[in-house]
């Protein structure tokens, strides 16, 4: 059905696309009419991805995913903004032997074969009583870590792929994604930026028959200031914040049995600084954590530090970073203390390997990354990731926080007294033809460490292509 709408209006588009800028209908560079201080938006979004999986496996099976939105956005006198976006998600071929993020989906949808689900996944309203101030009321994509933006590439690339979501996103990877019905505000000062939250989050991520219903018993608030580049540090952005987290569930419903309230709080500093013929990027971001674990008293912490350096004027353009990303673990499971981090709702499908068999809790992850960009069409992204545990007598977990009233959210297997997790080398391929039109391949090769031995494969094999268009 969306489909068949994002084809007419490109069709119509085409058909009524005109150069000036006054009242009436457009086309180009986007589909939209104005009348005076009225103005309403029509965009449409097409993405198609197969996705072949052999997680712990002995063969590999294959399923199909699609994804189409339809999105109008109505604005007056910049004071005024009202927002809508339709989602319909199909995802087939679902293989009861089929593994990873194919069995994700499958479990979601009760073993069935195929899902299927259309329904609202943006419907808010922002009012901007000053220029400088807004809130935003209603179903909402909130994502923390990445709302101030710069145009430069690279500082939009560490913004959104390096520093956000790394505790509260949308799991853009996945087909259904996942967003928050709230409020938030936000405070402009100029050098700085105030930004105040408080939502649930909705089912989604593999829920895709069920998608986008409440999660009353799961709920989040908090605050995230931002001192600007350059406000204190030279080309230095520094940010602060804290979250306040809920799960009230019944273990019937994925929770826990005593559920669990944690307050998070934290910093971040991200600078990118001219040296020699190109330039060193650095970001340091820690979190400390308190508060209740199923009765158990939370105490927990994680740091990150990445840096890079990248040299723009070369052939390949490349751009080399490593790092390492640290989340604490329980040393004494046994004991009435809980030391392992919680990691909350977070996209971690960028930071901790595309195959997404590790997140944070309880992990160690030097990482090393090379960009290249062989043709301003085409870019190139490897990482290599060494895995390992914070603490022998804690888990290896997977999975990015709630999406239906069914799970908790996170898995964990025993680590058996073993540390050695595992490697995992990735590459994906993006080329971009045109503005509106981006194809990308990726693969990742899992290689599973000590504590995969008693599994009757060690290794995760993920390979996928995908074609997606936007208008």
């Amino acid at each position: 059905m969306l489909l068949k709408l994002a084809a007419v209006a490109l069709v119509l588009a085409s058909a009524v696309a005109r150069a000036d800028e006054g009242d009436g209908f457009h086309a180009t560079p986007s589909l939209y009419w104005q009348d005076g201080e009225q103005r309403l938006d029509l965009s449409v979004a097409v993405r198609s991805r197969f996705e072949a999986w052999d997680a712990f496996a002995m063969d590999t099976d294959g399923f199909f995913g699609t994804r189409e939105r339809l999105k109008l956005a109505y604005t007056w006198r910049s004071q005024l903004l009202l927002v809508g976006e339709i989602q319909d998600v199909r995802v087939g071929s679902l293989d009861p032997d089929g593994t990873g993020g194919l069995a994700n989906y499958r479990n979601a949808a009760n073993g069935a074969y195929n899902a299927h689900g259309t329904d609202v996944h943006l419907l808010w309203a922002e009012l901007r009583p000053t220029p400088l101030t807004f809130v935003r009321v209603g179903r909402q994509d909130l994502k923390v870590g990445p709302e101030v933006t710069y145009p430069e590439t690279d500082w939009r690339y560490l913004k959104t792929q390096r520093l956000g979501e790394r505790l509260i996103g949308s799991v853009g990877f996945s087909h259904e994604e996942r967003a928050a019905d709230g409020v938030t505000l936000g405070w402009d000062l100029g050098e700085h930026q105030l930004l105040v939250f408080a939502a649930e989050p909705t089912t989604g991520v593999f829920e895709v028959d069920h998608a986008y219903q409440f999660l009353h018993d799961v709920t989040y608030e908090g605050a995230e200031w931002t001192v600007k580049r350059g406000t204190w540090l030279p080309n230095t952005e520094l940010t602060g914040f804290t979250i306040a987290y809920q799960d009230t569930r019944k273990p019937e419903n994925g929770g826990l049995a005593h559920g669990l309230s944690i307050v998070t709080f934290g910093g971040s500093g991200l600078g990118v600084y001219p040296i020699g013929p190109g330039k060193l990027d650095v970001l340091l971001y820690g979190a400390g954590q308190l508060g209740s674990y199923d009765r158990l008293d939370h105490a927990a912490w994680a740091v990150f530090f990445e840096t890079g350096y990248q040299l723009p004027e070369y052939f390949l353009a490349p751009w080399l970073r490593a790092g390492v990303n640290v989340g604490s673990g329980d040393s004494n499971p046994t004991d009435g203390d809980h030391q392992t981090f919680f990691n909350m709702l977070p996209t971690n499908h960028i930071y901790y390997g595309f195959a997404d068999q590790i997140e944070l809790p309880n992990l160690v992850d030097p990482f090393v990354q090379l960009r290249l960009t062989p043709h301003p069409m085409l870019a190139l992204n490897l990482f290599a990731h060494f895995f390992r545990l914070t603490s022998s007598s804690d888990s290896r977990y997977a999975g990015s926080g709630a999406f239906n009233n069914r799970t908790f959210g996170f898995t964990a297997q025993p680590s058996r007294g073993f540390t050695h997790v595992g490697r995992e080398y990735d590459v994906v391929a993006t080329l971009t033809p045109h503005r509106a039109l981006t194809l990308e391949a990726g693969w990742s090769w899992f290689d599973g460490g000590a504590m995969f031995s008693l599994n009757r494969s060690s290794q995760t094999h993920f390979g996928y292509v995908s074609a997606e268009l936007k208008y």
